[in-house]
């Protein structure tokens, strides 16, 4: 029987499931900076895979209908016929392993633990909450977000950090809401958040455009966790975060295209936009014109 620590791999790492599975991923978030999240999209010839596990929680979401996928989660066994936009859910340390006779296509995230950890903490009693493996099964919400999320990456890879970072705040909370024994309702804070810290992170949010926002110093600007914080600000502004600074780079950018003579590349940098091309489908997706032609009118 394997040593216990010859099980482990380190999903941080571009080459982790080299000794699970035939050819490394299509497509892989380890070079573009995301923080507590990760994304593999592989297609995969027929396999059996090591028995293995990971100290993060796996998300494995189907692209392709399989029947007669064979998995095991822990001490547990079970022949899948998956369909499209199922999800597996593997906690930490659980072991997992896999075998089909079919070409397989999935999206792997990957959600550090620490992070799942602490927003029990702030949500609910982190002394009872456990989340618990499942084997595939239907989650819309998971699905689109894995969807969204490879989008984001293939889009720009670069700039996809403040989002992939708010969605690693939503699967947490998702995942403490719905795949937990006992199950929980996490706590309701409503109102908003007060007056004075709305105005303290929305003066934070314009001061640095340019740079690259994540949900988390955004947070600590106000001294709240990255759930409560995500929760209050939407409230307070129909927004989410991530949401709010688009809206808040593209104001600022129309106001330098309309004063100033500066390249539309010059502007898109100096608003936080990793490229034009994502700042043009950002700025035509909300004004509804290009920035070329915002110069016309």
């Amino acid at each position: 029987m394997p040593d216990e620590k010859s099980l482990a791999i380190d999903v941080t790492k571009v080459d982790a499931r080299k000794h699970i599975l035939a050819k490394p991923p299509i497509l892989s978030s380890h070079e573009s900076g995301w923080e507590n999240l990760g994304l593999e999209y592989h297609i995969q010839p027929p396999y059996e895979s090591q028995e293995h596990y990971a100290t993060h929680y796996t998300l494995v979401i189907r692209l392709k209908c399989q029947l007669g996928f064979e998995r095991w989660l822990g001490e547990c066994h079970k022949s899948e016929d998956t369909m499209f936009g199922d999800v597996a859910v593997i906690p930490p340390y659980v072991t997992h392993k896999a075998a089909t006779s079919e070409e397989s296509e999935f999206i792997a995230l990957t959600l550090d633990s620490k992070l799942v950890a602490n927003i029990a903490y702030e949500s609910v009693n982190p002394n009872v909450v456990e989340i618990i493996p499942h084997f595939s099964k239907p989650d819309p919400l998971i699905y689109q977000i894995g969807l969204a999320l490879k989008a984001a990456l293939e889009s720009n890879s670069l700039g996809s950090r403040l989002y992939a970072d708010s969605m690693a705040t939503a699967l947490s909370a998702h995942l403490l809401q719905h795949y937990s024994v006992p199950k929980h309702s996490l706590q309701d804070y409503g109102g908003g958040l007060p007056k004075h810290k709305l105005q303290r992170v929305t003066e934070y949010i314009i001061d640095h455009l340019a740079e690259d926002l994540l949900l988390g110093a955004m947070a600590q600007e106000v001294g709240m966790s990255r759930y409560h914080f995500a929760r209050l600000f939407k409230q307070s502004t129909g927004l989410s975060p991530y949401q709010y600074v688009i809206h808040c780079r593209i104001e600022r950018a129309k106001m330098l295209l309309l004063q100033t003579k500066l390249k539309i590349s010059e502007v898109a940098s100096m608003v936080g936009f990793a490229d034009q091309s994502q700042f043009t489908r950002h700025f035509k997706r909300l004004l509804g014109v290009t920035p070329k032609e915002i110069r016309k009118q």
